[in-house]
């Protein structure tokens, strides 16, 4: 039996409002530290994209100034994923949508809903194209998983000049492959919140989070019910054979029970945790544990729920897509879905990294998407060279003729 849903569409409009319009203050927000002020949030911006990119190295180069990447047989994820992120680079659209599956779902986090089809991405692809001004893709790391045919990305965004944009602009994605891994079925991209809660309000801002959860829970049961049942089950214990796929299994079922000694069992000592909602990140296995149990108490009986993975044992990489839903089963309203890229040691038994990126609580309508990416694109330009690219707005459609 199909369990009850519920979605950001379903809200009201007066709170859909709210959130439009709190999203659009912080983008504006974003836009006058990347103009000049204020400084304090601008060197906040600076100092979190320092901490959490990658220069203009990594595995994958897949830039406009590397030689473009084709795709052949034997056809592999990896090498799927770097002749689209390549073709979409060098500003060939075309080529990229046809390393698509006809029927493609395709989510950018950022906009309402997911695009399906090949030529509906395609319209994606050259609006982006044309409208984020030099902007450049790089994979930083890969989990590839050729056996199921998936793949995880971690990722960051160049300026035309190699260098990372002023604003954050890393990400981790998630593709599923055809059958014959020579075209790309689904994708999911997230990328990392403009502003992040700086290092010194964390602690606050996380026992805030949790009264404001506890009011959120009570209402959600009071619209969907509850049967009382047990909300948490015993923690497992991780034992061999170790792999990366158990582990980061027995990490996350331990998160959702509530025990952090538990979780941070399985994490390294000097581990190094990354929520991009947070400056910087969590370091150490104390640190860490101290994160997860002040975010276990906000979290009550939500649980992180792994979707699909993409396991990548030679490189000790996994790529994960989840989702967050309460104990009867049922997604919570909004911001339930993310996408995490984790690293383990050797044996696969401990966790020695972790990036967590989640969906935004809110988002502007469709028609608005690329217009403020445009904006962005354009006040980071004007940034970095002093001068003021040319804005083409877009038409309005002619009226059809009488007859």
């Amino acid at each position: 039996q199909q369990q009850p849903t519920c979605s950001i569409a379903t809200l009201p409009k007066k709170v859909q409002r709210i959130g439009h319009m709190a999203l659009a203050a912080v983008c504006l927000f974003a836009l006058g530290a990347v103009a000049g002020r204020p400084a304090t949030l601008r060197a906040s911006i600076v100092m979190s994209t320092t901490q959490t990119q990658r220069a203009t190295t990594g595995p994958s180069d897949v830039s406009k100034q590397a030689p473009r990447v084709t795709n052949a047989p034997p056809f592999t994820p990896l090498q799927t994923a770097q002749a689209f992120y390549s073709a979409w680079n060098h500003g060939d659209y075309d080529a990229a949508a046809d390393l698509l599956a006809p029927d493609v779902k395709f989510r950018d986090i950022n906009y309402p809903q997911p695009f399906y089809g090949r030529e509906r991405v395609r319209t994606y692809l050259k609006e982006c194209t044309e409208n984020l001004v030099g902007w450049q893709f790089f994979i930083d790391d890969y989990a590839e998983d050729i056996q199921r045919g998936r793949l995880g990305l971690r990722w960051h965004v160049n300026d035309p000049d190699g260098n990372p944009l002023l604003l954050p602009s890393g990400g981790i994605s998630f593709l599923r492959m055809t059958d014959d891994m020579s075209q790309i079925a689904e994708c999911t991209d997230i990328n990392e919140p403009f502003s992040k809660i700086p290092l010194p309000v964390q602690g606050p801002m996380l026992q805030v989070g949790a009264e404001a959860m506890k009011t959120a829970r009570g209402a959600f049961k009071t619209i969907f019910g509850d049967d009382g049942g047990p909300l948490k089950m015993p923690a497992p214990v991780n034992e061999p054979p170790y792999t990366a796929i158990k582990t980061a299994r027995i990490f996350y079922d331990a998160w959702n029970a509530g025990d952090a000694d538990a979780a941070a069992a399985v994490m390294s000592s000097d581990v190094l945790f990354r929520d991009m909602n947070f400056e910087g990140g969590f370091e150490g296995r104390v640190a860490v544990r101290d994160f997860l149990a002040a975010t276990a108490e906000i979290l009550g009986d939500l649980n992180f729920v792994i979707d699909d993975w993409a396991e990548d044992s030679a490189r000790r990489s996994l790529g994960l897509k989840w989702h967050v839903q309460d104990s009867q089963g049922r997604r919570i309203p909004v911001a339930s879905q993310g996408t995490s890229f984790l690293r383990f040691n050797e044996y696969l038994n401990e966790i020695v990294e972790v990036t967590d990126h989640g969906e935004p609580l809110a988002t502007p309508p469709e028609q608005l998407q690329m217009p403020l990416a445009m904006i962005a694109s354009r006040a980071l330009e004007f940034r970095r060279t002093g001068k003021l690219p040319e804005i083409q707005l877009p038409r309005p459609p002619t009226p059809p003729q009488a007859e």
